[in-house]
This record gives structure tokens, C-alpha cells and sequence, in this order.
């Protein structure tokens, strides 16, 4: 039912081009050099800045350019309003977006989309969270975004005043995650808090508990992890990792990352509920780091660059000792025990063993523990609502560009909004703006994007021989150099009918070279004469891939998700939102 709905879009949904309602372009390099920022009141937008925004307008940046970087730099400074996407390296992936609060200059890792008239910024900045772009990257490995590419990715366009309301339903949802998210925060920091007032700092002791060593309160020694090559991990025995720290307390196996080792392997580094995990080995930032087991759903490893304690429980308990090791007393006294090396440290069982802490009595410990329990109470609950929160917001966005969400509110309006949808169609004629009124999806808008040609030399090809030239033009392709191809290669490389056919790969490679669309490099050694080599190819250089994104500018002419929306449109109805 859900995927029924989602392919079809309202009849006065036309897709547009964003290069026909919005000023495509990109930032500009960062000028080199202090001098260019000192005292600089001029906003400078890097990439960071776009990555740790957690509300639709960037309030600040990191940078400031001063009057010098303006005058002997040709800078393009961008107005308030303007959309920022990042368009090459891992931000990528990330799916980041930002609008400008005010103007402000942009680096060039950025693109930026100017928003025209007849789209609203924040209905541009919700409907592109929505949009995977490194379904646009030419090399994922290498991720980059063409602005030509996205000035011809073709989005839905409803008319202003239905923009504008479902920003405002976006904007209700998105206040109640941002409360919800502050509530988890202030959950996090509870018990760091209830320890400091129960028990004060650990190092400097205020409320004279008697001190004991490590070694005096676990069973043993401190036992290190285990130790496997990557190629062993994908399947087997959960394994917790430095990764799985976040949080301080584990509760569950399902989430880690597995490993296949020996029935012996589990008996030795099993890790049981209870027992304590210390990053021993990370750089300084991250050592000493540590990790309550509190509950395991099956046997459970962990590696080699943390160790094990067991809490003699008849003198500390758990989740007082986690508590203890976590305040950033104890820490900063672990890390300054740690030996130094390039780019890490490291602390081994001795430092562990004679690190002195505060053991209060039994009795007070034990109502310390009652209150974690309230708390992790609270903060697993927190956790399974964002869970579903997150997914309910998926869908809820998903229903919002389909046109589900305000199918009421448009048809109690329709009479206003056929005027202002042939309003917007003429002003989008007038400027020559190519549109059309399809029911594809925004998926389907990429694909079509992204889809193999069948014009002119392209037409000769079958269905087969033009995807394979479209990977090679995603994988090799929108760069100013050549990269070099091998029949071989794309057998590894591609997914599909024909991943590991590299002799039906070089047939259709010898084709494409004999018609020109790509350039032999080599050609294979058939004889005895010398070792035997594959042929290899690469793609014509254009100057047109070099010169795209070097423009400061490019102006181009369940039940629970239908509850949430019943929910949604009853607020709708009653004036709730």
C-alpha cells in the first residue's frame, strides 16, 4: 500500500528541473594563510560547519574572513536563504544540509542552490534531506556531484502556500524530535551527576571513603581481548568493538559486529553480564574508555585492545565501579599512567591494577545502583521512542513529498490552488523552464537521471552493453584525467548479470573501443614473447567534466506510520498544527 502511494504524485505536482527554479553553483577555494581571517566578521562556510548543524539555518561558523581575503580574493559571497549541499569527499554520503541565515562566502566542496521565486527554501531543504546524492556521485569511492547534475535532477513542485504547510507540519515534527533529543541529553548526564553527589570526586575523595586499589576490588587480573584478521569478521561470535563504548552500558549482543573463532576462543574471551570493559590501546582521546557488560542476549568476545575486570561484587558493585571509572577524574588519572606513541597510547594491567579509587560502604553503593536503574530505565525508554520517531519521520517526509500528507488540506483548497498552479506553470513557460506533470518517484527521478542513452552511436547497443558503459561512466567518468580500465576489473567491481564475466565484459569493450566511446590504453599480449597482460581501456577526456564545478556559478534557464498521519491530519483539522 505504502509503495502504491508514494509513485503517485497530485496533478498539480509538475517535476521541475532545481536548475529551472534555483541558481546552481559552487563555493569557492579557502584563501591560505591566518592573515586572510584574523579579526574577520565576514561568514566563511566550510564543510565541518554544514556537518554539525542540527537545525535547517546555520547560526555560525567556525571562520570569518576578514576585508583582506575580500579584496584579494575573487569570492563569491551567497544571500541568506541559500541552500548548501556537499558535493565531493565523504560528506557525501552523510546527507547533510544547511540554509544560510545570513550571507555568507561558501568553500568549494559545497554546492549551492539559490532559490528562486517559486519554491520555498525550507520546503527545498526538507524535500533534499530526502534525497540519497550519492546516487549522483560519479565514483563512491571517491564521491563528487556534478552542478549540472543537480540542476537537472527533476523535483516535485507544488504551489507556494502547499510548500509553506508542509513546512510548517515538518517543522511541528521536527521541534518535537529536537525536545526529544535534549531530554536524552540531559538523560546521559543523570548519572554522572547522581554520582557526584552521591559520593563527590573520586580523586580528590571530599567525603573520606576509604581508598582501595583496583586490584583490591576485581577478580584476578585485567585479561586482554582478542585479536582477528578482518577477513574473519561477517558472521560467527558478536564481538564488541571501541565503537560499541558509546553509552558507557551494553545491553544487548544483537547490534555487534560478529566474528568466526573457535568453541576454546569463546571460553577464553567471553565477556559475561557484570564484568567491566577498558580501552587499553586508542589514541589519548579516546584511552581508558570503559564499558559496563550489563546484560547479554548470547556468548559474547571482545578485542584486543581493551581489557577485562570482574567486580568482586561483595565489595563494589557494577554500576557503582562504571561510574567511578567513567568521571573524568579517574580517567585523567589512567591517561596519565599511559605510554606515548605516534599517533597513540597505551595503558597496560600494572596502571590498571594500582589505579586507587573511593569504596564507599555496600549499603550506600546499593542505593546508588536503584537510582542507575531508574535512570537506564529513562534512557532505554528514550531510545526505543527515538528509534520509532526516526522511522515514523522517514515516512512522515515520504508522505509529505508524495502529496499523502495535505491530500485534505488540497482538495478543501482547490479551487485557490488551481489558480496559483496556473500561475506558477506560466511563469515557469515564460522562463522557458521544461516541465512535465510524471508520476515518477524521486528514486525514479534519479534513475532517469543517471539512465543510458539511446540516441545516435548509442542506439547499436543493447540493453546489456549500455548499463555496462553507464558504470563505466559512473565509476571512471567526470574527471579532467585519464583513469585506466581493465575487463578484469569490472568482473570484480560491478554487481549484476555480469559480475566475474570478464570474457563477455572485453566483448563488449572491444565494441565500445571500435565505436569510440572509449580509448584502448593497451592491448593484451597473446604470444610467448613476455608475460601476459590484460587490455586496458579508459574514457575520452572532455574539457566540458573539467570545467563544470570550476564555475563560481552555474544559472541554469505499518500502522503505526498510518496512526502518525491519521494523528497529523486530525491536527490538521482541529488547528493543532
Amino acid at each position: 500500500m505504502m509503495d502504491s502511494l508514494l509513485n503517485r504524485l497530485p496533478s498539480t505536482w509538475p517535476l521541475v528541473p532545481i536548475g529551472a527554479i534555483c541558481q546552481v553553483g559552487a563555493g569557492n577555494g579557502a584563501p591560505q594563510g591566518d592573515s586572510y581571517f584574523v579579526g574577520g566578521t565576514y561568514p566563511f562556510v566550510r564543510m565541518q560547519d554544514v556537518g554539525r548543524c542540527q537545525t535547517p539555518y546555520i547560526t555560525t561558523t567556525t571562520d570569518r574572513l576578514n576585508d583582506l581575503a575580500i579584496e584579494k580574493h575573487s569570492l563569491r559571497q551567497w544571500p541568506a536563504g541559500s541552500l548548501l549541499i556537499p558535493k565531493s569527499g565523504a560528506s557525501v554520503a552523510l546527507n547533510k544540509r544547511a540554509l544560510l541565515r545570513e550571507p555568507a562566502y561558501v568553500v568549494s566542496h559545497l554546492a549551492v542552490l539559490i532559490p528562486g521565486d517559486l519554491i520555498d527554501p525550507e520546503y527545498l531543504y526538507h524535500l533534499t534531506c530526502t534525497l540519497d546524492m550519492m546516487r549522483l556521485a560519479l565514483d563512491p569511492a571517491y564521491p563528487s556531484l556534478r552542478t549540472s547534475d543537480l540542476a537537472r535532477l527533476r523535483i516535485p513542485l507544488p504551489t507556494l502556500s502547499e510548500q509553506r504547510w508542509i513546512v510548517n507540519i515538518l517543522q511541528e515534527v521536527e521541534e518535537i524530535r529536537r525536545l526529544r533529543a535534549e531530554a536524552e541529553a540531559r538523560i546521559v548526564k543523570l548519572i554522572p551527576a547522581m554520582f557526584e553527589e552521591e559520593f563527590g570526586d573520586p580523586v580528590q575523595n571530599p567525603r573520606k571513603w576509604d581508598i582501595k586499589s583496583l586490584a583490591a576490588v576485581i577478580n584476578g587480573t585485567p585479561k586482554n581481548g582478542l585479536y582477528k584478521p578482518a577477513d574473519l569478521y561477517g558472521d560467527g561470535t558478536p564481538i564488541i568493538r571501541i565503537g560499541d563504548f558509546t553509552g558507557g552500558n551494553l545491553r544487548t549482543s544483537k547490534n555487534l559486529q560478529r566474528v568466526r573463532i573457535t568453541d576454546e576462543e569463546v571460553e577464553q574471551f567471553s565477556v559475561g553480564s557484570g564484568q567491566i570493559l577498558i580501552n587499553r590501546v586508542n589514541s589519548i582521546e579516546h584511552l581508558g574508555k570503559s564499558l559496563l557488560v550489563a546484560s547479554l542476549t548470547e556468548p559474547t568476545v571482545y578485542e584486543s585492545n581493551m581489557m577485562r575486570l570482574d567486580p568482586k561484587t561483595e565489595k563494589v558493585l557494577p554500576d557503582f565501579l562504571i561510574a567511578c571509572l567513567q568521571h573524568s577524574s579517574i580517567v585523567a588519572k589512567l591517561r596519565a599512567k599511559a605510554k606515548k606513541a605516534i599517533n597513540q597510547a597505551s595503558i597496560n594491567q600494572t596502571d590498571v591494577l594500582t589505579l586507587q579509587i573511593p569504596v564507599p560502604p555496600l549499603s550506600v553503593q546499593e542505593g546508588f545502583a536503584l537510582q542507575v536503574a531508574q535512570a537506564e530505565g529513562l534512557r532505554t525508554s528514550g531510545e526505543r521512542s527515538m528509534r520509532t520517531e526516526r522511522a515514523l519521520n522517514a515516512a512522515l517526509s515520504a508522505h509529505a513529498f508524495s502529496g499523502q500528507l495535505t491530500a485534505d488540506w488540497r482538495e478543501a483548497n482547490k479551487d485557490k490552488l488551481a489558480d496559483e498552479a496556473r500561475e506558477r506553470d506560466g511563469s515557469l513557460k515564460k522562463a522557458g523552464a521544461v516541465f512535465s506533470h510524471t508520476r515518477l518517484t524521486m528514486a525514479e527521478e534519479i534513475e532517469e537521471l543517471l539512465h543510458d542513452r539511446t540516441d545516435g552511436i548509442y542506439a547499436a547497443l543493447n540493453r546489456e552493453q549500455r548499463g555496462l558503459l553507464g558504470e563505466i561512466e559512473r565509476m571512471f567518468g567526470g574527471v579532467d584525467y585519464g583513469r585506466y580500465f581493465t575487463a578484469e576489473q569490472l568482473a570484480t567491481d560491478i554487481k549484476g548479470a555480469l559480475h566475474r564475466h570478464s570474457q563477455r565484459i572485453e566483448s563488449h569493450l572491444s565494441l565500445f573501443a571500435a565505436r569510440g566511446l572509449i580509448i584502448p590504453v593497451s592491448r593484451p599480449r597473446s604470444d610467448s614473447t613476455g608475460p601476459a597482460f590484460a587490455a586496458c581501456y579508459r574514457l575520452p577526456i572532455t574539457e566540458k567534466l573539467a570545467s563544470n564545478d570550476e564555475k563560481d556559478t552555474t544559472d541554469f534557464d505499518s500502522d503505526d506510520i498510518r496512526s502518525m498521519l491519521m494523528e497529523t491530519q486530525r491536527k490538521l483539522a482541529t488547528g493543532g498544527i
